[in-house]
């Protein structure tokens, strides 16, 4: 089959676990030639969460971590995306752009002065793969108004939307994003909360870094959380889960080691039973956003992002929502849940180079326009 016009989306998520590359065709369906991820060195993951968690403006004030990363984080999305584009040689010619997310380091769009960061230079990866880069997407729709997230629901009404079906996606990266596309009602998207922020964490504390996450959701099936529901309702009572929207959210604002520390960890709870807790915390806060926004007899919901993956927590979503709810992931509608983002700013990527205006109002408050800026 002839390609003509290809294009690449890379993304890392707020996980900070690998960087995804996704070589896909655009037309009216996202057909994915091949992908590829490289799982980032613990070392790289650390110097992204420590300076995740620093408190000064990084953009206003980058420090020296923060420039050499912004390097070394583009030298591996380079090399990544070099590596699916070797094997896929015969295609090289017919790829128009990538289109990269980078890594997001902080965003805080409700500050004085809002700004989002991101690390992974375009400009590096540009001249490393010789190929048109496309980025600071998130920057530039605070730019023209807006929260800088999620991007996302422009790309989920485009090609999951249904005349017929109402429709619910949802991404569990680091942080959960929900996009409503309801028939007749506007379509929005907004974090919900944590996603798997807190069950990584949690993961890493009581393995001394030796396991990142949870895998499938084995350690929080085998624990409980019913000595732990004074700490649950202590996270879901904050002040954030009450806003109305549109809201974004930061992994800054959740924090394992001060939610331990706070409920005394002399209590001889579990490593399983923690992680079984804040596991709930999150199965909680996006079944409450459900009841919210999205409360209807019939719906369809759609999950997608690592967090998909995680047997335990979406058992325990299902468990607490409507019953006639259908509860399944994208490869439905005929995208692997892994690639969803990487597909995501591919598209955006392909908006920004044909310079067409993105509508992302009920989501991030921003105008409709152009994302992103080419390198």
């Amino acid at each position: 089959m002839k390609y003509k016009n290809l294009y690449i989306g890379t993304l890392s998520g707020t996980s900070a676990d690998s960087i995804d590359a996704a070589l896909i065709e655009i037309k009216e369906t996202i057909k994915v030639i091949d992908s590829a991820s490289l799982k980032l060195p613990n070392k790289i993951k650390k110097q992204i969460l420590n300076l995740a968690n620093e408190k000064k403006n990084l953009k206003k004030y980058p420090s020296k971590d923060l420039l050499n990363l912004d390097k070394e984080f583009a030298l591996l999305n380079s090399r990544l995306i070099s590596r699916l584009i070797s094997k896929n040689e015969s295609l090289r010619e017919a790829i128009k752009a990538i289109g990269s997310h980078g890594q997001t380091i902080q965003h805080f769009p409700f500050a004085k002065d809002p700004y989002t960061l991101q690390i992974g230079n375009p400009k590096i990866i540009s001249e490393s793969t010789k190929i048109k880069t496309i980025a600071n997407f998130r920057e530039a729709n605070i730019k023209c108004g807006g929260i800088g997230a999620p991007l996302t629901p422009a790309f989920h009404k485009t090609f999951f939307y249904s005349k017929k079906e109402n429709r619910v996606i949802i991404n569990i990266g680091g942080i959960t994003n929900i996009t409503r596309l309801i028939p007749n009602l506007p379509i929005i998207g907004w974090d919900s909360g944590p996603g798997n922020c807190l069950i990584d964490q949690c993961v890493q504390y009581f393995s001394n870094s030796e396991k990142q996450f949870d895998k499938n959701g084995e350690l929080g099936q085998r624990g409980s959380n019913i000595l732990l529901e004074k700490a649950i309702s202590h996270v879901l009572s904050k002040k954030y889960f009450r806003e109305s929207l549109p809201k974004s959210q930061s992994i800054i604002n959740f924090n394992f080691l001060d939610l331990y520390k706070k409920f005394d960890p002399s209590k001889n709870i579990s490593k399983e039973d923690w992680i079984s807790a804040v596991t709930e915390i999150t199965a909680r806060s996006i079944v409450n956003d459900l009841n919210k926004f999205c409360n209807l007899k019939n719906l369809e919901i759609y999950f997608c992002g690592g967090g998909s993956k995680n047997n335990y927590l979406i058992t325990r979503i299902k468990s607490q929502i409507n019953q006639n709810w259908k509860v399944m992931n994208t490869m439905k509608l005929g995208l692997n849940p892994m690639l969803v983002e990487a597909c995501t700013f591919a598209w955006l990527g392909k908006m920004r180079l044909e310079n067409k205006k993105i509508d992302l109002k009920n989501s991030t408050g921003a105008k409709p326009s152009k994302l992103g800026e080419i390198y």
